[in-house]
C-alpha cells in the first residue's frame, strides 16, 4: 500500500488512526514537487488512481512572473492576502490569464473519484478533499497553516475604516476596556456579522496591504489575554463560541497570538483535519507537541525504528560517518551576539579539505554565508568548501545527494520569540533562564521547542550522500539527537602560515620541498617554514626525509 510505503525512509510518524489494509482513499500533502513525484510513482507501483490538485502559482499564467504577457500582480497580491484562487478568477475583473485558464481547467474534477489526491498543504482547507480520506502530510512545517502579520495596525485600521465597530483605530482597540458600552457594542456587531473572511475589501484594492482575516485579527485584539511574558493569546473559535459569534471564517482550532514587543501577530488556523478518516504525519525528527498544535489533532506518536535500528540505518544503510568538531551548540541562525567563529571555522574547513582530499559541501546559517564568512580574509573559507546552502533552504534539498563529504557548521536557533510564540499557542508562559549554550533552559514546554530546533541538525546531515556510498559529514555543533552515532574529531587546526605550507607541499606532490623551497614558494619566512613543516610531520600530514642528497625534504603523505 502507498501508506505503508511512504515511511520507508526511516521517518517517525504521528497517527490519529491506523489505515486498514484495504484503505486507498488518501490525501497526500507535500510542499516539495519531488515528494509529489515520488507519491505519483508509488501510486503507479500500487496501481492506484491519482490526481494532482492544481495551484495558481504552478498552473495559472497570471501567477507566473516569467510570463509577462499574462502576469497579474493584482491576482498574486489578492492570493497572498487570503483570497482563494477560484474566487480571484470569479471576481477579479480582467484577470490577465485569459478566459481559458489551465488552473480552472485542472480544478474541474470530481474529488471523490481518484484513489489518491496529491496536493499542497493549503489544499487541506477544502473540506471536500478531506472527507472520506486518510490524510498523509509529509514533513513538518507550520508555515502553511500560519499567517504572520508584521504590520497588524495597518490591516486593522483599514478594516475599521469600512465598518461601524465603535472603535476608530488599532490603538483604540488595544486600549479597549471590557466593562464599557463600546466594548459591548463591538461584540454585538461581531455577533451580527461573524468572523467572516473579508475578501471583498481585498479585491477592491488588491495591491494594498490588507488581509481577508482582518475581522478575526480585530476580535483577537479585543478578547486576547496576556500571558505575562510579553505575549497575548486567544483561542479564536472557542472564544467566538463563548461570545455567541459565528466563527465560520476560520477553523475550529484557530489560535491567534501577539508579540507585544514587536507588535506582530500570528494566526495559526489548521484545516479541519478531524473530518477526515485519519491523519498521518511523516517526520524524521519529530516534536509531537508541535505537530499536535499545528494540526489541532490529539496525535499519538510512534517511531518506525527504535534508537538501535536508527543508528544501524544511519551507519549501515546510509553508510554515513558523522564526526563532531565541537561540543557547543553554536546557534548560528540567530547570531545577534556575534557567535559565528569565522576564523576557527575556516581552519576546520581547511583541515577537512586537506584530510579528505576534497572540498566538503557546506550547510550553515544565511548570515554566516552572506555576511560573516566573506568578511574574513576576503572569503578564505570558501577556498576550502564547495557548494553552500543555508539552513532556511536546505530541508529536502537534493543537491547534495551525490556529495559524499559534508560540513555542517553551527545550529539553528530561531530566537527566544519563536519559542515564546509556540508557548503562546499552547497556552504556556515560556521564559528563558538567561544562561547560554547547553545550560540554557526555557522550562518544560519551551525546552521541547528548543530541542526541535537542535534536532534539525540531523536533517542537515542527511542531505549528504543519499545513496549507499560511504559518506562523511563533519558537524561543528553539539546539536544532534542523543541516539545519532558520531565520533569526536581529532582536529589539527592550521594557522594561516601552516595552511600555506601545507598547500605548497600538497601542490608539489612527490617532489616535496626543502625548507628553503618552502620559503621561496610561499610568504612564510625560513624560521616559520621549518617550524610549520615539522608540525605537519608530527601530525602525520607530511613525511620528513633526512637522507636526500641536497637537504632534508618534506613530502605530503597522499602524494603519488
Amino acid at each position: 500500500m502507498l501508506l505503508e510505503a511512504l515511511p520507508a525512509s526511516g521517518k517517525s510518524y504521528s497517527s490519529l488512526n491506523a489505515a486498514s489494509e484495504t484503505e486507498t482513499l488518501l490525501l497526500y500533502l507535500a510542499s516539495r514537487d519531488y515528494l509529489k513525484r515520488d507519491a505519483e510513482e508509488l501510486c503507479d507501483q500500487f496501481r492506484l488512481t491519482y490526481k494532482r490538485i492544481p495551484t495558481p502559482y504552478k498552473d495559472c499564467p497570471a501567477f507566473d512572473k516569467s510570463d509577462q504577457d499574462h502576469y497579474d500582480g493584482r491576482a498574486v497580491k489578492a492570493y497572498d492576502n487570503g483570497v482563494g484562487g477560484r474566487e480571484i478568477h470569479d471576481r477579479l475583473d480582467d484577470i490577465r490569464c485569459g478566459g481559458d485558464c489551465r488552473y480552472l481547467e485542472l480544478l474541474d474534477f470530481d474529488p471523490s473519484a481518484p484513489d489518491v489526491l496529491i496536493g499542497d498543504p493549503s489544499h487541506a482547507y477544502r473540506d471536500e478533499y478531506l472527507k472520506g480520506r486518510f490524510v498523509v502530510k509529509d514533513e513538518f512545517s507550520v508555515s502553511e497553516f500560519e499567517t504572520e502579520f508584521e504590520n497588524p495596525e495597518q490591516v486593522v485600521n483599514r478594516f475599521l475604516q469600512n465598518v461601524t465597530l465603535r472603535y476608530d483605530s488599532y490603538q483604540d482597540v488595544l486600549n479597549a476596556q471590557p466593562d464599557n458600552d463600546r466594548y459591548a457594542e463591538a461584540l454585538n456587531w461581531l455577533r451580527e456579522h461573524g468572523l467572516y473572511q473579508d475578501t471583498s475589501n481585498v479585491l477592491k484594492s488588491p495591491n494594498k496591504e490588507y488581509h481577508a482575516l482582518a475581522p478575526t485579527l480585530t476580535f483577537a485584539l479585543l478578547a486576547g489575554h496576556e500571558l505575562g511574558n510579553g505575549w497575548e493569546r486567544l483561542p479564536v473559535s472557542d472564544w467566538a463560541d463563548l461570545h455567541g459569534i459565528d466563527p465560520s471564517g476560520i477553523n475550529s482550532n484557530a489560535i491567534c497570538v501577539r508579540d507585544r514587543d514587536e507588535d506582530t501577530m500570528y494566526l495559526l488556523n489548521p484545516p479541519n483535519f478531524d473530518i477526515a478518516d485519519g491523519f498521518l504525519g511523516l517526520d524524521g525528527t519529530p516534536t509531537p507537541a508541535m505537530w499536535r498544535i499545528a494540526t489541532g489533532l490529539d496525535l499519538s506518536h510512534r517511531d518506525v525504528l527504535e534508537d538501535r535500528a536508527k543508528r544501524k540505518y544511519v551507519s549501515d544503510v546510509l553508510n554515513q560517518t558523522i564526526i563532531r568538531t565541537n561540543d557547543h551548540l553554536k546557534p548560528y541562525q540567530n547570531d545577534a551576539k556575534g557567535r559565528i567563529t569565522a576564523k576557527k571555522d575556516t581552519k576546520i574547513a581547511h583541515w577537512i579539505h586537506r584530510k579528505e582530499g576534497d572540498k566538503p559541501g557546506l550547510i550553515t546559517s544565511k548570515k554566516a554565508i552572506d555576511n560573516v564568512y566573506p568578511g574574513y580574509n576576503s572569503g578564505e573559507l570558501f577556498d576550502y568548501v564547495g557548494t553552500s546552502r543555508n539552513f532556511s533552504n536546505v530541508l529536502s534539498y537534493r543537491g547534495f545527494k551525490d556529495k559524499h563529504l559534508g560540513f555542517v557548521s553551527g545550529s539553528r536557533h530561531y530566537g527566544d520569540p519563536y519559542i515564546k510564540k509556540w508557548g503562546a499557542y499552547a497556552g504556556e508562559t515560556v521564559r528563558s533562564n538567561g544562561k547560554r549554550g547547553t545550560a540554557k533552559s526555557y522550562g518544560e514546554f519551551g525546552n521541547k521547542i528548543h530541542r526541535h530546533m537542535k534536532r534539525q541538525t540531523l536533517q542537515d546531515v542527511l542531505r549528504f550522500g543519499r545513496d549507499t556510498e560511504p559518506t562523511t559529514v563533519y558537524v561543528n555543533t553539539a546539536a544532534l539527537p542523543e541516539w545519532v552515532p558520531s565520533e569526536a574529531a581529532h582536529l589539527v587546526l592550521f594557522s594561516e602560515d601552516t595552511r600555506e605550507v601545507a598547500e605548497f607541499l600538497q601542490d608539489r606532490g612527490g617532489k616535496g620541498g626543502t625548507v628553503t623551497e618552502i620559503e621561496n614558494g610561499t610568504k612564510v619566512n625560513e624560521r616559520s617554514a621549518q617550524k610549520k613543516a615539522k608540525a605537519l610531520a608530527e601530525n602525520g600530514f607530511v613525511t620528513k626525509y633526512d637522507d636526500l642528497p641536497d637537504a632534508a625534504a618534506y613530502v605530503w603523505n597522499d602524494a603519488e
